[in-house]
Formats: C-alpha cells, sequence, structure tokens
C-alpha cells in the first residue's frame, strides 16, 4: 500500500460497546474512591486492596476496548482480540460474509472465509449486519483489486484520496 490513506483500520460501533466503556469509567471511579479513602477511614486495608483490584480491572477492559480493531495492510489483514494479534494473508482468504458472533447474543459480525476454515471477527461487529456488510464489502472489493494486481486506489487520479 503506498500511502496512509489506504491503510485501513476497522473497530465495533461505539453503540455496539458503550455500555462497556460506561463499565470502564464506573470501575475507573470506584477503584480511586476507594483507594484515595485510604485505610484509617471505614474499612481498613481490605478497602485499598479491593480498589486496587478494580482499578486494574478497569485498566485492562479500558486496553481491551481500546486495542480490539482489524486492520488492513498489503500483507493481509491483522485481527487484534482480547490483546492478541493474529495475522491473515490475503493468500490465504477466500471470501468475507457476515454471520453470527461467538456470544450468547449472537450479534452479527464479520466473518472471514479461509481455506482451512473461517475466523469470526466479533470485534467488527453491531447490532445489525448493516456495518459488518459494508465492512465485508469494502474488504472483498479490496481483495478483487489486489488480485487484478493493480494497487488499492490506482483508479483515482493523482492527489485523490479516499
Amino acid at each position: 500500500m503506498g500511502s496512509a490513506a489506504e491503510l485501513r483500520v476497522y473497530r465495533a460501533r461505539f453503540s455496539s460497546i458503550a455500555f462497556a466503556w460506561v463499565a470502564c469509567a464506573g470501575f475507573l471511579v470506584v477503584g480511586l474512591s476507594m483507594v484515595t479513602i485510604g485505610p484509617s477511614q471505614r474499612g481498613g486495608v481490605g478497602n485499598v486492596v479491593v480498589g486496587t483490584l478494580v482499578l486494574l480491572l478497569s485498566a485492562w477492559l479500558g486496553s481491551v476496548l481500546a486495542t480490539n480493531r482489524l486492520i488492513v495492510t498489503a500483507a493481509g489483514l491483522v485481527c487484534w482480540n482480547n490483546l492478541r494479534r493474529r495475522h491473515i494473508g490475503w493468500p490465504e482468504i477466500r471470501s468475507f460474509g457476515v454471520g453470527p458472533g461467538r456470544s450468547k447474543m449472537r450479534w452479527p459480525c464479520l466473518v472471514i472465509h479461509l481455506d482451512n476454515g473461517s475466523v469470526t471477527v466479533t470485534n467488527v461487529g453491531s447490532f445489525t449486519t448493516t456495518y459488518p456488510a459494508r465492512v465485508a464489502g469494502e474488504l472483498s472489493a479490496l481483495q478483487r483489486e489486489l488480485a487484478a494486481g493493480s494497487p488499492p486506489g490506482a483508479d483515482r487520479p493523482e492527489g485523490e484520496s479516499s
């Protein structure tokens, strides 16, 4: 990929993860209040220990929410999910689609069909199929462009970006 404009990053819709961000902020406030009260107040040292654990939970949840994404590169896709990274090369990918997620709610999400199975990308999902279908369409078009041998965006005039 020649320019930074062609690098694409997909994340879950904010409406899908808003509750998780609110919970993260709530844990932060509760943890800070428990730690700043100190052991001299009611609750003693246990209050500080539990507050520290709640702060660590808030930091972990925030880092998971901030890093969950799908990055498109010239070599393939990099899928970050729960602080784990997986690289999927373009030659491995057969197609893209929309399917149910792995959670109990089964929200629609992006499904990458590979030569040896499929990968469900739950961090590119939403309450409806609209967003995952749009992402699947964009990735399919990009895959066709790469397969045709033309670099992405080669049909655009010089200096124009998407």
